[in-house]
């Protein structure tokens, strides 16, 4: 007997799939706290949640038999994956569900905030008829600016098309040709920031991307711009927004979305130039329909089959080929995440290619992970089932080659990205049978450990060239855990990858950078 436990108010379709299982128990509660979910988890086999429940690496120290946790919906930050992860714990989500809902409510807010339509119900409620408080904007022939062209960003440039409004956007993996079917004119963020009459977001919320709108982008913005955010909380900086709001630096905004979740210390109370809704862009009746069925759907057959589908932590492969594989598929993850990483410019096409025995015959395996690190910084979410067509829906070409040459390893796989300014190749093997490695960049030999934070040098070969590099990361007080390097030619050019326990600052880059004889300089974290 499988037993589940539902959370946040899942829908009833949903919670009947598991019902009309055989060999399932389902248990259905409100919302719960981390450390009143760690009381209760310990005897189910799988947990659905929404955004209600956080699913902490406390709370799964005491889900002794958890399986799967199933998330109804797209977004996964509630949950704590690298701790599933290590627990054997597989986490799926369900893409693509909320695309039209999501969708939706972004046109929602932009028309409450071009006609002000909350305060002029508000006025209406109050007994008044102030007709001339509420001049309104129409959409039409404006430019709207979307950042993040996936399923939602895709689904909105089509609808603003048929309100007549001219689409920019910005994706840095988008490609002009994907960009041009959709009718859209891809530009820079700067360009998107002066350019456009609304602004809305629907990127994935990481590293790169918090904080990616701030104070001195709406200084550049028009006075009459207004920026949607129905994405994630803490993309767009909260307290730079609410100065810009109150300020008049631009006209207003539409918020579905904040870093805290119920908004404690909200800044934007009073402000009338704001429209704020408290994150329901994905509640409709047939989004939470849809989500609910299929995460149901998905954990049944998981747990019942062992196909793992749209999982977000780990290939999809059953238990058993999957731990054969694990060195193998970490190593090609890590790959595609330094590409992701590494290179400059917008992709056009990821060429893999095998060289000696990998001891398997079928690759999409190794294929897919490397995508999946490859494209991981740069959606709001990816698996082993969406990675080939999340890749080709930003229009990206991926291709495969077993090449009869053989390997100065056992084995190697040579990972290149091609973009619109270089070509990078970067190559990694197994040493012995799970101690992954870098052993090349652009052909020159390496052999560095794919993981945490590491500096990568293009040099000239002379004398003095390291030791001025590696001085300067001292005197940043940042320790090195490993050095690797390698050469083409005596005195030709030279390629230096420096594994850090901390990052370098930006000034310390510079630093490296204005060195004689150092051409290059990138900073990458696995």
């Amino acid at each position: 007997m499988s037993k589940i436990l539902v959370l946040d108010n899942l829908s009833e379709e949903g919670v009947e799939v598991f019902r009309a299982a055989e060999g399932f128990e389902v248990d259905v509660k409100p919302p719960q706290k981390p450390e009143e979910l760690a009381r209760i988890i310990g005897a189910y086999d799988g947990l659905v949640v929404r955004s209600g429940t956080k699913v902490t690496a406390e709370a799964m120290k005491a889900a002794k038999n958890l399986k799967v946790i199933g998330r109804a919906g797209v977004g996964t930050d509630n949950i704590d994956k690298t701790a599933a992860t290590n627990a054997g714990i597989v986490v799926m989500n369900t893409p693509g569900g909320n695309t039209i809902s999501t969708c939706e409510h972004t046109f929602a807010l932009l028309f409450s905030l071009c006609r002000n339509i909350p305060d002029a119900h508000a006025s209406m409620a109050a007994g008044r008829w102030d007709r001339k408080k509420f001049m309104g904007s129409e959409v039409f022939d404006k430019t709207l600016g979307i950042i993040g062209v996936g399923r939602i960003g895709s689904a909105i440039a089509k609808r603003a098309q048929a309100f007549g409004m001219k689409i920019i956007a910005y994706d840095p993996i988008l490609t002009k040709l994907k960009a041009d079917a959709l009718g859209i004119d891809l530009v820079s963020v700067d360009k998107l920031i002066e350019r456009s009459d609304f602004i809305t977001v629907h990127a994935p919320k990481n590293p790169d991307t918090e904080n990616m709108i701030r104070a001195e982008h709406f200084k550049r913005m028009k006075p009459t711009c207004r920026i949607i955010n129905c994405a994630r909380g803490g993309i767009v900086n909260e307290s730079d927004l609410a100065e810009a709001l109150r300020n008049g630096t631009i006209a207003g905004a539409g918020l579905d979305v904040y870093t805290s979740e119920p908004f404690e210390n909200n800044p934007f109370i009073g402000l009338d130039n704001v429209v704020m809704t408290p994150h329901l862009a994905a509640s409709t009746d047939e989004a939470q329909l849809t989500v609910a069925v299929d995460i149901a759907k998905q954990m049944v057959e998981f747990l019942q089959t062992g196909t793992i589908v749209n999982a977000v932590n780990v290939p999809s492969l059953d238990r058993e080929m999957r731990a054969a594989l694990a060195p193998m598929l970490y190593l090609a993850e890590k790959l595609g995440l330094f590409q992701a990483r590494y290179t400059v410019g917008r992709p056009a096409s990821i060429e893999i290619e095998y060289r000696g025995d990998l001891g398997i015959t079928d690759t999409y395996p190794i294929l897919s992970a490397i995508l999946m690190g490859f494209l991981a910084p740069k959606v709001e979410t990816v698996n082993t089932v969406s990675a080939p067509s999340l890749l080709r829906d930003h229009g990206i070409v991926s291709s495969e080659t077993r090449s009869p040459e053989a390997s100065d390893y056992g084995f190697q796989i040579n990972v290149t990205v091609v973009t619109d300014q270089e070509t990078v190749t970067v190559t990694g093997t197994l040493f012995g049978d799970d101690d992954p490695r870098i052993c090349a960049i652009d052909g020159t030999r390496m052999d560095a450990v794919p993981e945490g934070w590491m500096v990568i040098c293009m040099n000239d070969d002379k004398p003095l060239v390291l030791g001025k590099i590696t001085t300067i990361i001292g005197e940043a007080k940042v320790n090195i855990a490993n050095l690797t390097l390698g050469r083409d030619v005596p005195g030709g050019h030279a390629t230096t990858l420096i594994n850090l326990d901390a990052p370098l600052k930006e000034e310390t880059i510079e630093k490296i950078r204005q060195l004689p004889h150092v051409n290059r300089v990138r900073l990458v974290h696995l």
